[in-house]
């Protein structure tokens, strides 16, 4: 009996013992498994912050370059622009003076007198024998008294001429300030199937998200809003039937029938709709008709102010 007592007392603590045992060796091992995963990590391993970080952060590297590889040659950054209402733009390409000589050529008939000859009638009325000879369709120089010949001269007034202002004026402007030019008007690659051509209808303004885009005429509002692959877009319809397109805006700031005048800032330049990078693409129509965006922006106005004459209104 007392044999039993003694075994059933020693089973009971060795069990007793191997359980602490045990349960330390585990303990331990489970802390040095959280330090290791705590080191491997900001906020520890059971940080449930930590858990939700990770899944929603995107790593560094693709924030840097979140657009893809057939985007190149269009603008990564943004701007740090403060969007102005106004940019000023000149119309003006060049400015001249011109001063007319008063006076103008004169026509009149001439009888022929005895003893005159075709030179002598040239060097009496300041006319070229040749000139002579056209106007009257003389095939040699023998005249006879009493012809009639046309004379065409020039006659001077004692009157001073009159001064003409003659201006060149732009008839579009470009619409994004130092933006630089990734595609042209006319057939190109297709920037989404390399192995295609396709027509390209405007001209893409390289710039940074958040540029001003101006108007690039005066003229009204016609649509804003979202186009389609064209994103954001703004149309506005100018004289002689034009109307320019401002397509892929990150933003727009112009209402429809609003009047702008050039330089207006009318949105800013992002990548809306279906666009490889941050551009402006521009176009101009006239008529319904696409027109090349460059050649609009070569187009010259000449305008003529007439001026009076100087006087000299000073008292002696």
């Amino acid at each position: 009996m007392n044999f039993n007592w003694r075994l059933i007392l020693f089973i009971f603590l060795f069990l007793e013992f191997s359980s602490l045992m045990y349960a330390d060796s585990l303990n331990s091992i489970e802390k040095e498994v959280k330090n290791y995963l705590a080191s491997r990590s900001p906020k520890g391993y059971d940080s449930d912050d930590y858990k939700i970080n990770k899944i929603f952060t995107v790593e560094p590297k693709y924030q840097a370059d979140s657009y893809s590889n057939s985007s190149v040659g269009y603008s990564r950054i943004s701007s740090n622009y403060k969007i102005p209402s106004h940019i000023s733009v000149s119309r003006v390409i060049s400015t001249q003076v011109v001063t007319s000589t008063a006076g103008g050529r004169v026509h009149k008939m001439y009888r022929v007198k005895w003893g005159d000859t075709l030179n002598k009638i040239a060097r009496k009325f300041n006319i070229s024998l040749s000139r002579l000879k056209r106007l009257n369709r003389l095939k040699s120089n023998m005249i006879k008294s009493g012809q009639v010949l046309k004379i065409n001269t020039y006659m001077k007034s004692r009157k001073s001429g009159k001064s003409r202002k003659i201006t060149k004026l732009k008839v579009f402007t470009m619409p994004v300030i130092n933006g630089h030019i990734t595609s042209r008007y006319g057939y190109r690659r297709d920037p989404f199937n390399h192995s295609k051509k396709k027509f390209h209808s405007g001209l893409d303004l390289s710039a940074p998200v958040g540029t001003p885009i101006i108007a690039s005429s005066d003229g009204v509002v016609e649509f804003t809003g979202r186009n389609g692959g064209y994103g954001n877009t703004v149309i506005i319809r100018h004289k002689k039937g034009y109307k320019t397109v401002y397509a892929h805006c990150s933003s727009t700031i112009v209402e429809e029938g609003q009047q702008v005048t050039m330089g207006r800032v009318i949105g800013t330049v992002g990548r809306t709709g279906t666009a490889t990078g941050a551009h402006l693409h521009f176009e101009v129509i006239r008529n319904g008709k696409f027109v090349d965006p460059q050649k609009a922006l070569r187009q010259v106005e000449i305008t003529v102010e007439k001026e009076l004459p100087k006087t000299n209104t000073e008292k002696s």
